[in-house]
C-alpha cells in the first residue's frame, strides 16, 4: 500500500478532528519516504503540530504533543 499526499492529509485530519473541533492543514511535504503533515488548531490562539507518517503503510510515526 502506499500513502498518497491526499491520503496522508485525511489521515491526519480525521486524528486531529476526534479532539479539536477546529482544524485546518497548514502543508504536507514528504521527506525520507515520510509524509509530514502540519496541522493548525483552534481560531483563537491557533495552535500548529505535526505528524509523521509512512508512506508505504500509512502508520504513524510521531505523535503530537497537545
Amino acid at each position: 500500500m502506499h500513502i498518497d499526499k491526499s491520503k496522508a492529509i485525511a489521515l491526519a485530519l480525521r486524528f486531529f478532528e476526534q479532539q479539536n473541533s477546529d482544524v485546518s492543514l497548514k502543508d504536507a511535504i514528504m521527506e525520507n519516504n515520510v509524509w509530514i503533515v502540519t496541522i493548525s488548531l483552534g481560531m483563537m490562539n491557533p495552535k500548529t503540530r505535526q505528524v509523521r507518517i509512512d508512506a508505504n503503510s500509512g502508520e504513524f510515526l510521531t505523535m503530537p504533543n497537545y
